[in-house]
């Protein structure tokens, strides 16, 4: 009898832990994963019109030369960046963990305080900085002499923006993830290393390097799939523009749902981009073995 009542005592207890976070899945993914699925069936306006029409929508995307251009922006605005995404917080991680290094929860602080903006605000602050005619960076240009930028009506200078402002907000948490992959090598490796002569730079790259390969994927993944859905940033920076030059997928399916009140066109659209999404990380844990050894 005890073994029966402490097993339905584990057992409510696991499901008074795990329902409340069932329902929130529930409710804040599965139900619109689910309505999404429906209108793209459709051709709902956000108001009253909303009548089965089949795979329309999914015709009119995939013969859309505007979709094509926009997957194709994003895609190498992602692949542009990803290889920063992985370096730069890398090597604050490799820093930060050096014994050389005084005040190290200062540096760590320091960089992980712009994760805690949101990113609207770090695209305003941004912006605020990359400013024509008053920002700091074309201030500084012009004391040293050099002609300023036009930063926001120039399609390369724009997207360097959101660049630069998407690897700032986004490297302190990914070094917090290699600092905790850093520190389970097991230093013994390194002393080891010391005894036959290796030289820090070869320690990095024969020892911390493939050992943190299963942390470089899941910072992969995250970086490919934020990348992909970037859109607080942009709105803050560029609107996606000059024209439509920083206009990537969720800026093109928030404009057709919300400016252009076509719901069920949009929904597709979130449809065929999480499929691609999927196939994306599907392809990433491929390649890489999930983080281990290729």
């Amino acid at each position: 009898m005890k073994k029966r009542q402490q097993a339905f005592c584990h057992t409510r207890s696991f499901w008074m832990f795990v329902i409340p976070s069932l329902a929130l899945f529930g409710v804040f993914f599965l139900l619109p994963l689910g309505l999404s699925i429906w209108f793209s069936f459709t051709n709902y306006d956000g108001w009253k019109t909303m009548d089965f029409i089949g795979i329309k929508n999914y015709a009119d995307i995939l013969t859309n030369g505007d979709f094509y251009k926009t997957v194709w922006r994003t895609i190498v605005y992602t692949v542009c960046n990803l290889p920063f995404k992985i370096a730069i917080p890398l090597l604050l991680a490799a820093l930060v963990t050096s014994k050389s290094l005084r005040g190290t929860t200062l540096v760590r602080t320091l960089v992980y305080i712009p994760v805690l903006f949101s990113a609207l605000v770090a695209g305003i602050t941004i912006n605020w900085m990359f400013g024509q005619e008053y920002g700091l960076i074309n201030f500084l240009l012009q004391k040293m002499g050099v002609d300023p930028l036009q930063w926001s009506l120039n399609p390369v200078l724009a997207t360097v923006v959101i660049s630069v402002a998407s690897n700032w907000i986004s490297a302190g948490y990914y070094m917090l993830l290699y600092v905790g992959g850093i520190n389970n090598i097991s230093r013994e490796l390194y002393e080891a290393a010391s005894v036959d002569g290796a030289k820090k730079s070869q320690a990095f790259f024969r020892i911390t390097l493939p050992l943190l390969m299963p942390t470089t994927f899941i910072v992969l993944l995250l970086s490919t799939v934020n990348l992909l859905k970037e859109y607080a940033l942009v709105q803050g920076i560029s609107l996606g523009g000059p024209g439509s030059s920083t206009t990537y997928i969720v800026q093109y399916i928030f404009d057709q749902g919300f400016n252009q009140y076509r719901y069920g066109y949009a929904s597709a659209a979130g449809v065929i981009i999480s499929i691609l999404f999927i196939v994306i990380a599907v392809v990433q844990f491929r390649a890489t073995k999930g983080g281990g050894e290729v």
